[in-house]
């Protein structure tokens, strides 16, 4: 099978996450906003399912492999609720000048937060689509797990010593992080969709993502008519904006999954692979 050690990799995430996120969010568990926990349980969720699922089809579980797979129609679209809760309480961070950091960055990290949110539902909806062909489905699903490597990473980096902090490298050295950290993703992502270039297309939505991102951030994220639209954002109900995504995400799924697969024969699609 394609990708047969994933599982291994995919695992690592979750010390890592534990550690980068302690200071803003396990480390104050009982003082941390709703929104903040919609994302972080929805967003745990969905890796956790990722892991269940390349797990499975490695070790020859197809039955697990196949129920953990519906499993996406609920974790899903529930991840997709938890991302404009998340972006409302963003925004509104920045809007209200809560700290120096949402003060600085809000706005900027709402716009890279609101591509790489619909870069995963776009890539496992495109997977869902192409799951005939077993290495393309493969590596669009397992692309959406680069995505949680940014803000990871952005937390670990400052904590290493003698790491710059202000000026160039901004408040807490988070801009020179930022960059840095999607920089690397963004390799990793261009290595893994060359390694198999008919197949890795995943990698490489992956890999316009997070450069996305980054451009996003130090250009668009920046500017007075995207402010604008972050004011406008804070304005509505956080509610109904979840419900909205929630429902959008979940047709989309439901459409990728009815359209007719392509027709590959099974001996080029499993080609062995390891990552």
């Amino acid at each position: 099978m394609p990708y047969r050690h994933a599982h291994r990799w995919l695992i690592l995430l979750f010390p890592m996450i534990a550690l980068a996120f302690w200071p803003g969010y396990f480390g104050r568990l009982g003082t941390a906003p709703f929104a903040l926990h919609a994302h972080g349980i929805t967003a745990t969720a969905w890796l956790a399912l990722l892991t269940a699922q390349s797990w499975s089809i490695a070790t020859g579980r197809i039955a697990w492999h196949r129920a953990s797979g519906l499993a996406t129609f609920v974790v899903l679209p529930l991840f997709a609720a938890a991302g404009p809760l998340a972006l409302h309480s963003m925004a509104s961070s920045w809007r209200t000048d809560a700290d120096p950091f949402h003060a600085a960055y809000g706005a900027r990290l709402a716009i890279a937060d609101l591509i790489a949110g619909a870069a995963v539902i776009a890539m496992v909806a495109y997977a869902l689509w192409q799951r005939r062909r077993v290495a393309v489905h493969a590596s669009a699903m397992l692309a959406t797990a680069l995505l949680v490597l940014p803000p990871i990473l952005g937390r670990l980096l400052p904590a290493v010593p003698g790491y710059p902090s202000g000026g160039v490298a901004g408040f807490d050295g988070f801009h020179l992080s930022f960059e840095l950290a999607n920089l690397l993703t963004l390799l990793i992502a261009i290595v893994l969709a060359m390694r198999r270039e008919a197949r890795g297309v995943g990698f490489a939505f992956a890999a316009i993502a997070t450069a996305a991102q980054m451009i996003a951030f130090e250009t668009i994220g920046d500017t007075d008519a995207w402010h604008r639209c972050a004011i406008l954002l804070t304005d509505m109900p956080p509610l109904l904006l979840a419900v909205a995504a929630m429902l959008a995400s979940g047709a989309l799924l439901w459409w990728a999954w009815h359209l007719v697969p392509p027709r590959t024969t099974m001996r080029r699609d499993v080609a062995p692979a390891s990552l």
